[in-house]
């Protein structure tokens, strides 16, 4: 069994891209293990910049295997994007590599903003979500384990997530960078920044800015502690799915007004985060909200990578968009001995990861011996004296015949193997099994008794016991 993983991602796509194929991703792990008897498990990642699938299959061999095959077709069905564009847009890694490659997702040095902490998170969460459709595999949980093991590592021990990097950290501070500009020409005072993460986008306040959050879900719970990392507090969340009231409570925010339009008269900064597949926000509701507002312009702030607002907010007078496709030209750089100490980490990780599957590939070899060994001992046990009384030469016959059993078929194997010209192969596996080192009497003189020879067969031992 190995790992294959299928990726489209920021490197290589457009966002719409990416946003074409991850559509119906909720339901892809369980359609895909059930219709193809190649893939024994599946983990589906979509997140604002990736789509990827993190499949269990018996022949990750390339991009015509018969999983990659099956695993297209999946997609193409719950997207309903053509099966031959999927496969020109998702690229296949297997094997050693795609454990590689799932470990530095986790890490966030594949990320749109390399160390971004919420990867780690959204991992995790796919990986649940697989265990709670019945889609996950002992490999599948081991590898995603350690990856996410190595992420907590990785941020432990180096500064790419202490730095605040995000992708909505990024489109905040973007989005303060051009508005506070805006204001300084206008004669208005720049709020007080709080440095930068590195990259050259300052951390400007949005203390004092009425915000409006739309939508409730995981993406959200990081947009609200960004938001207030940079100051803001006067904050309200809308949400069509009547889950606001439920949110404010839990996170200490206001709830906004019913109406989205009178909310969004109200609020100077808009973060969306919905990504449903349809725009929430259209040009005509926007542009409705801006029309009072006196010259100051309405900052719009898309998360989602199924859009939450219409393309064409972008050109109304008023309003500053930042989305995703912002979000990737405007990316701070990591630092390099920061970069280069996280792929020793996650290198650590591969390593280790390859060391226990393989370790864990002996385990039924291990439980098969165990059990052989158990079964000689039962059976040898069952024909001692039921009284408990066990005379010490009646012992000592016992545990004669027991090693007699136990040494029988690894001597006729190892007799057939000379006869067969893999001695020396055979010597070195007995070396290996038994952690002891077995001498070739053929190239030491004379022959002479060895350790095989000296243990009689079983047979050996069952007429004896007979004739006393």
């Amino acid at each position: 069994m190995v790992l294959l993983t299928l990726s489209a991602n920021h490197h290589d796509l457009d966002l719409a891209d990416i946003d074409r194929l991850s559509a119906g991703a909720s339901e892809l792990g369980a359609r895909v293990v059930a219709h193809s008897p190649a893939v024994r498990g599946a983990v589906v990642l979509a997140t604002c910049n990736r789509f990827e699938l993190y499949l269990e299959t018996d022949d990750a061999d390339g991009g015509e295997s018969a999983a990659t095959t099956a695993a297209y077709r999946a997609v193409a069905t719950a997207s309903g994007t053509p099966e031959d564009e999927v496969a020109r847009l998702m690229r296949p890694i297997g094997g050693d590599q795609a454990a590689a490659h799932l470990f530095e997702v986790a890490a966030g040095l594949d990320s749109m903003v390399v160390g971004e902490r919420e990867i780690a998170g959204q991992v995790r969460r796919a990986l649940s979500r697989a265990r709670q459709e019945g889609t996950t595999t002992p490999l599948l949980e081991r590898t995603l384990q350690f990856a996410a093991r190595t992420s907590r590592q990785v941020a432990v021990e180096t500064d790419l997530a202490r730095a605040g990097r995000s992708v909505v950290a990024v489109a905040l501070d973007l989005a303060a960078a051009q508005l506070f500009g805006r204001d300084a020409e206008a004669g208005v005072d720049e709020p007080t920044g709080g440095g930068s993460d590195g990259g050259g986008v300052p951390h400007q306040s949005w203390g004092g800015r009425r915000t409006l959050l739309v939508g409730t879900g995981a993406y959200a719970g990081a947009a609200l502690a960004a938001l207030r990392a940079r100051g803001a507090r006067d904050i309200a969340v809308w949400s069509a799915s009547g889950r606001a009231e439920s949110f404010a409570a839990s996170h200490d925010v206001a709830v906004a007004p019913a109406d989205l339009d009178a909310a969004l008269a109200a609020a100077d900064l808009v973060v969306t985060c919905r990504g449903t597949g349809s725009p929430v926000l259209g040009a005509s509701a926007v542009a409705g909200a801006v029309e009072n507002r006196a010259g100051a312009p309405l900052v719009v702030v898309d998360l989602a990578l199924h859009r939450d607002v219409a393309p064409e907010v972008a050109e109304l007078p008023g309003v500053l968009l930042v989305d995703l496709e912002a979000v990737r030209e405007h990316v701070p750089a990591a630092t390099a001995a920061d970069v280069v100490r996280a792929r020793e980490i996650v290198a650590d990780g591969v390593r280790a990861l390859a060391e226990t599957t393989a370790e864990r590939r002996m385990d039924s070899a291990v439980v098969t011996l165990r059990s052989r060994v158990a079964d000689v001992v039962a059976d040898e046990l069952d024909k001692l004296p039921a009284d408990g009384e066990i005379p010490t030469e009646r012992a000592a016959q016992a545990l004669r015949r027991l090693a007699a059993r136990l040494v029988h078929e690894p001597t006729v194997l190892a007799r057939e193997a000379g006869r067969a010209g893999r001695a020396e192969e055979h010597l070195r596996a007995l070396e290996q099994v038994l952690g002891l080192p077995v001498t070739d009497t053929a190239h030491d003189g004379p022959e002479t008794s060895g350790p095989m020879d000296a243990a009689p067969t079983a047979a050996e031992t069952e007429r004896a016991e007979r004739t006393r």
